[in-house]
């Protein structure tokens, strides 16, 4: 006897549909009417596909909300995205510090000069959640230079000044806290790590990422006339598992973790003919590598357009922030988020500023290539090969674009005139959003925005040679949706996270040390 799908109960086939990927529900429900209203009036179902269009993937367990109110909180921060339409705005004051960092719904400040090892922390309002603003205070009892955070994990990671016995070799220690207390943290086997980088001074600068059991720290110096020095550590363990040193010539200058595997670099070298060609460089850090070697295996470069030879690098800056989320209903995909690469050029000898630009390109762009990458000869993909159809490049000015970028969204101040009054303006790479989406038109409405726009793949932005350092002319199409927001602000730096949008009233004409206020603007 045949079993006809119309006579099994819709608990059993909605139980069926949720072993699916949120894909082939969709495709499913386009089969016939049966299967789509089936689907569509399945709260489980809908917010699985919700979840996928959003790019984010369910809490589960650590999160206490019902399906209901998870689908309800999903819509209301995804549709307060799309219009960059803000329900609450929170001002709190608190003393001027030039070390922010905003990551996991946590915005954390380093309180110097006044408290040297004193750390202040501030987690952010949460319409999912229900919670209001919690702030506290922890002292790490380091006087610090750098550091960064992982709230998922109640991790802050200190870089504090040498002591220097004398020499050029100075002994960096890396201590391990807890972000709630300020003690040493309890899953870190060594809670102090330590590295003495070769030839480097007390002025080199720091940059630091944590990944789920992976702590990186970049050690380079300006102008790369000394070496750029990477280590990678299973921090819970204290063990070293990679370090690579870059000659001068071609620097890494920024990096980024792509996954729980690969971690990508930005180089720059030269070449025969004085031109200089800028890479992104993937590399495996989990690999099996030669006994005593402490390198991780190279698994791709991908280039950049040419830059000319009159021109003088200033800065090659990577943005992207890996997911770490306090227990919640849902959070970025750690398989895909957007990836910023902000370049800023002077002409040489002279060094004329020229126009900057900034890359944006999907992580899960660069990691398929990894993936489909079969013996050596796949080693280098040239810029015509991946960048005009899987990247955009915009001329943009942005120093800061780790704290402008969150899952697929990227926001920055837009300046009106040079009256100094600024717009929010997000630009959204969501591809499965896109789809969906339609264009809106200005309205007087003030709970819309100011303008959306759709850009697809079918409008290239083009940057010609004669406008930029770059040795040819260079198009891109990856589409996006550009949104700028109705509110008007004074200068300020701003950041991004999953439901609020911060500014920080620092303004760079401002150099005394005061009070500061910081603007939460709430989804």
């Amino acid at each position: 006897m045949s079993l006809k799908l119309d006579t099994l109960s819709n608990d059993v086939l909605i139980r069926v549909f949720n072993e699916l990927d949120a894909r082939d529900i969709r495709r499913c429900s386009l089969t016939c009417r049966f299967f789509h209203e089936t689907i569509r009036d399945s709260m489980l179902l809908q917010y699985r596909l919700e979840l996928a269009v959003a790019g984010l993937e369910d809490g589960g367990t650590e999160c206490r909300l019902s399906i209901h109110e998870r689908l309800a909180g999903l819509k209301t921060i995804e549709q307060g995205w799309a219009k960059l339409c803000f329900r609450q705005k929170i001002t709190v004051t608190l003393p001027r510090s030039p070390k922010w960092k905003l990551r996991g719904g946590v915005l954390a400040q380093d309180l110097a000069p006044e408290k040297a090892s004193v750390m202040s922390f501030i987690q952010l309002p949460s319409a999912v959640r229900g919670t209001p603003v919690h702030t506290w205070q922890s002292d790490m009892e380091v006087n610090m230079r750098k550091f960064a955070i992982d709230p998922a994990q109640d991790l802050v990671v200190l870089v504090a000044w040498p002591e220097i016995p004398g020499g050029q070799r100075h002994t960096f220690l890396i201590h391990l806290r807890a972000m709630s207390t300020g003690a040493r943290h309890p899953c870190a086997t060594d809670p102090v790590l330590s590295c003495v980088p070769t030839l480097l001074d007390t002025y080199c600068i720091f940059s630091i990422q944590i990944m789920g059991d992976f702590l990186a720290v970049l050690y380079y110096t300006p102008g790369g006339y000394m070496r750029d020095l990477l280590y990678i550590w299973d921090w819970k363990t204290g063990q070293l598992l990679i370090s690579l040193e870059a000659s001068p010539v071609g620097a890494h200058i920024s990096f980024l973790f792509l996954s729980l595997r690969y971690f990508i670099t930005v180089r720059c070298t030269s070449e025969p003919d004085g031109c200089y060609q800028p890479e992104l460089v993937v590399y495996d850090f989990i690999a099996a590598r030669p006994e005593g070697s402490m390198e991780p295996r190279l698994v791709r470069i991908y280039q950049l357009p040419r830059i000319s030879q009159d021109t003088a690098t200033r800065l090659f800056t990577l943005g992207s922030e890996p997911p770490s989320e306090l227990p919640t209903s849902f959070y970025p995909t750690s398989c895909s988020h957007l990836l910023t690469v902000s370049m800023c050029f002077a002409s040489f000898p002279e060094e004329r500023h020229l126009r900057d630009f900034v890359l944006f390109v999907h992580t899960s762009s660069l990691l398929e290539e990894v993936d489909a990458r079969t013996n050596a000869e796949q080693l280098t993909v040239p810029w015509e090969n991946w960048g005009p159809l899987k990247t955009r490049m915009m001329p943009i000015h942005d120093y800061r674009a780790d704290c402008h970028v969150y899952g697929t969204r990227y926001i920055r101040p837009e300046a009106l005139s040079s009256a100094n009054p600024y717009r929010l303006r997000m630009l959204d790479f969501n591809p499965l959003a896109l789809q969906r989406d339609t264009s809106l038109s200005p309205s007087e409405d003030e709970s819309e925005p100011f303008s959306i726009t759709i850009v697809q793949d079918s409008q290239p932005t083009i940057i010609d040679e004669h406008e930029s350092a770059f040795t040819q002319r260079v198009s891109t199409t990856l589409p996006y949706r550009d949104v700028i927001g109705r509110g008007i602000f004074s200068d300020a730096d701003v950041m991004i996270d999953r439901e609020s949008v911060v500014l920080l009233g620092w303004g760079h004409r401002v150099s005394q040390w005061g009070p500061m206020n910081i603007e939460f603007l709430c989804i």
